[in-house]
């Protein structure tokens, strides 16, 4: 697993390999070549069609339900929507869409398309990406930790405004678009899985904090609970993800 920026990784599960949600052209070419790209929400952070035009066009590209007109113009070879429940077989992995909690649509609140999350399984290892999380009901995330052993899980920490501003919008403004540190560490303890790679974080930032505040609070928040697995890469930095 290599964390690439923002809400970008790239999972190895043996010789197949898969791209998670690419944001800018530099990180779609250091994912190399991969066999899938799988995106989870149609926000231009996540759903950037700039970016997609970088990515090889013999790839399979999977989107969410009711994303397909967004990239039917880009010529990939293969496009697939999936909803939460759906499963595809890609290059030998399993890639199972899950369900996630965060708004749906792409310029606003709209019921046309999906947003959801992954759990890819190959090679005797299996990776979920949670794409964003708001802060309402996170009791999805208890029957997914049921459905699979989760090697890692990439959970956001955060977004593109400090910490307190989301936790402030939580409790004046709406359910909060995005979750903080300390919601993700609450998601990753009812998932079971093994080890918890923050995303969303450090990349995209608008200067009202410190890039790293998501991060070092994760630390600090899972020292005091302690909350093991918790495993803060930088970009381009790799995880190793063990086989059973």
């Amino acid at each position: 697993m290599t964390w690439l920026g923002h809400a970008t990784a790239v999972a190895q599960l043996g010789a197949a390999r898969v791209v998670f949600d690419p944001l800018l052209r530099s990180r779609a070419r250091a994912a190399g070549k991969v066999s899938a790209v799988l995106i989870t929400h149609s926000h231009v952070d996540h759903l950037n069609r700039w970016t997609l035009k970088a990515i090889d066009r013999d790839t399979h590209l999977v989107v969410p339900r009711g994303a397909k007109h967004i990239v039917a113009d880009l010529g990939f070879a293969q496009v697939s929507e999936v909803a939460p429940g759906d499963s595809l077989e890609i290059a030998g992995l399993e890639v199972h869409a899950v369900e996630t909690r965060h708004d749906q649509g792409r310029w606003n609140k709209s019921t046309s398309i999906d947003a959801l999350g992954y759990v890819v399984r190959g090679d005797g290892a299996s990776v979920h990406h949670a794409g964003d999380v708001d802060f309402s009901d996170h009791a999805v995330f208890d029957d997914i930790g049921k459905r699979f052993d989760i090697d890692a899980s990439l959970l956001p920490i955060g977004g593109m405004l400090p910490v307190w501003y989301y936790r402030w919008r939580r409790t004046a403004l709406d359910r909060g678009v995005h979750i903080d540190p300390d919601c993700a560490l609450d998601i990753y303890e009812r998932l079971g899985a093994k080890a918890l790679v923050p995303v969303h974080w450090g990349t995209v930032n608008l200067r009202l904090g410190l890039p790293s505040m998501p991060s070092k609070r994760l630390a600090q928040v899972a020292s005091v609970r302690g909350v093991g697995g918790v495993e803060v890469l930088q970009h381009g930095q790799q995880l190793e993800l063990a086989k059973r």
